[in-house]
């Protein structure tokens, strides 16, 4: 696909913070530094195939779809998506009001340098300064819950796109570079995750903690849809059985209770929302009809969701100085 006809690449012109990379570009990608990329729209039409480099990519506002290889994956601002370094992707977004992304894509290599830098000694560095003999970090792709550091270094970063005369008096580098040493770190610490899983084999359970993300990010991102657990469980590439075996031991909770939970959160989050109406509500959260919406609701809240809606709209109350 020519770069012109791109809508990725065209809408992100007059966003760019340092060097980004569009696999549209005859450019190599090894040579491009760290930079950031950020879009305001109310749609990103589904761009071509992309490859990526290993970035961090994240919604201020609205939600944003994405097809990371195979699998599907939703980032609202509840969440960010973590992509390895030259994985395929397609991504889109769509509404009534501006939706804003941003995403940050790594220097390539440089997840590996700091990785050496945090876990080798001082001797071992001063030895061999230059080794590159690990191979290439691989984190688990998936969508993770907002991390408050991670949160903050991208409101500084959007904070630099939006005054662009400041871009050269900040150390932008040491942004990427916390960043980056974040992700490391919260990947570090997946171990005691991954073990909640009842597999005797390492290798086992860190394949199904995977594959059980797969799953998860599945059903988030058709949120809307009448979901199949043989569909779901497809998509994990298991059994039915055994899917909702090892989800149940990871997540410590059934498939179908957390659907549920889900669609509440985001029902609730719609509910705001004044100009949409319980029945558009109730098929946008994935529930069969209205009637069996407004059941589960009053079930899990305790309050119909009109009523739910007119506490969220009533006006503060409490004292302000």
């Amino acid at each position: 696909m020519s770069k012109s006809w791109c809508p990725y690449c065209n809408s992100i012109r007059s966003s760019l913070l340092g060097n980004v990379y569009c696999s549209n570009q005859a450019q190599p990608m090894g040579l491009l530094e760290t930079g950031t990329l950020s879009i305001r729209a109310k749609s990103l039409e589904e761009t071509g195939d992309h490859v990526s480099r290993l970035s961090i990519r994240c919604m201020l506002a609205g939600e944003q779809h994405y097809k990371v290889g195979s699998n599907d994956y939703m980032v609202h601002p509840g969440n960010y998506l973590v992509v390895n370094q030259g994985q395929h992707y397609r991504t889109s977004f769509t509404a009534d009001t501006e939706q804003e992304m941003i995403l940050v894509a790594f220097k390539p290599g440089l997840a590996e340098a700091l990785m050496r830098d945090m876990s080798c000694s001082e001797e071992e560095l001063l030895d061999d300064p230059f080794d590159v003999s690990s191979g290439q970090l691989l984190f688990f792709e998936r969508t993770y819950d907002k991390d408050p550091q991670i949160a903050q270094l991208f409101l500084q970063l959007r904070e630099l796109l939006h005054h662009t005369f400041q871009y050269h008096q900040v150390d932008t580098d040491a942004i990427y570079t916390r960043m980056l040493k974040r992700l490391i770190c919260l990947h570090q610490h997946l171990r005691p995750e991954i073990d909640r899983i009842k597999s005797r084999k390492q290798s086992t359970r860190t394949e199904l903690y995977k594959r059980l993300h797969i799953a998860r990010d599945y059903m988030e991102a058709h949120m809307g849809a009448q979901l199949r657990l043989e569909d779901i469980s497809q998509a994990a590439c298991l059994s039915v059985h055994h899917f909702k075996r090892a989800f149940s031991e990871l997540f410590g909770i059934t498939p179908h209770r957390f659907l549920v939970d889900k669609r509440m959160q985001r029902s609730k989050l719609l509910l705001k929302d004044r100009l949409l109406t319980i029945e558009t509500i109730s098929q946008l959260s994935g529930f069969a009809d209205t009637s069996a919406f407004i059941r589960a609701f009053r079930l899990s809240e305790g309050m119909t969701p009109g009523q739910f809606r007119k506490g969220s709209m009533a006006p503060d109350s409490g004292c302000t100085l």
